[in-house]
């Protein structure tokens, strides 16, 4: 008889699961509006302001991460390509928000210089409306700027120091004191400090309990869609005044 011998050659099959991060860019937005130091928040885009947005890349190729002077940017706004601020290098675009106040859709492909297409973003941006908050000053202390002042505000000291704050109105109009603050008091126009206008004083006077309407508009001159307005009641006499 004779015999066979069987050889079974097994073979082993070694997998590896490799990650690789995918690139990405994130674009990070502001308006180049005036908030004052004490806000917490991003300056909005208004009507007519010029609007920042930067694109941060993160992105690698064979392993190597890639400097955003080594990298070509490609903008699209509302669909249209800027070549004026695509190129190599050029990760922020500013343009100015819609006049009419519309939405903008703004878009950034980020390519190699040989062509190869990396990553791409795209958000869509609001325009705001500039705003003024008043608040109250005590004597050798800044604003209380926790208690924005509205309804009937109690005047019951000899003067009373009133700061109406704007928001989100041109940073370099804000700079260069483009902006004019009009106070008005049942509807007579009613002078603010000459040093700076943002600060109004009441004086509360001798006659007993009242109402008066303050209100208080800011404008741009230079760009007429930013004005902003805010009303009070000062209410002379009363008791529980709060700054």
């Amino acid at each position: 008889m004779k015999k066979f011998l069987i050889l079974i050659l097994s073979s082993i099959i070694f997998t590896a699961n490799f990650a690789y991060a995918a690139n990405t860019v994130d674009l990070i937005w502001e308006g180049e509006t005036y908030t004052p130091t004490f806000y917490a928040g991003r300056p909005l885009p208004t009507t007519g302001n010029l609007v920042r947005v930067v694109a941060v890349p993160s992105v690698a190729v064979a392993g190597q991460t890639l400097a955003v002077s080594q990298l070509v940017f490609r903008w699209i706004k509302d669909f249209t390509p800027i070549q004026s601020a695509s190129g190599v290098g050029k990760n922020v675009l500013e343009y100015r928000a819609n006049q009419n106040g519309a939405a903008s859709s703004v878009s950034v492909e980020i390519s190699t210089e040989q062509g190869d297409k990396l990553a791409e973003a795209r958000v869509i941006i609001n325009s705001g409306k500039p705003k003024v908050v008043l608040y109250g000053i005590q004597p050798l202390a800044n604003p209380d700027r926790t208690l924005a002042l509205t309804g009937i505000t109690p005047i019951n000291t000899s003067e009373t120091t009133l700061l109406a704050q704007p928001f989100y109105f041109s940073r370099l109009d804000f700079s260069n004191r483009n902006l004019t603050y009009d106070w008005r008091v049942n509807g007579t126009s009613a002078p603010a400090q000459q040093e700076d206008a943002r600060f109004f004083t009441v004086a509360a006077g001798g006659g007993g309990e009242g109402q008066a309407p303050l209100m208080v508009t800011i404008k741009n001159a230079g760009v007429p869609p930013q004005t902003a307005s805010r009303t009070i009641n000062l209410g002379f006499g009363l008791r529980n005044f709060t700054f």
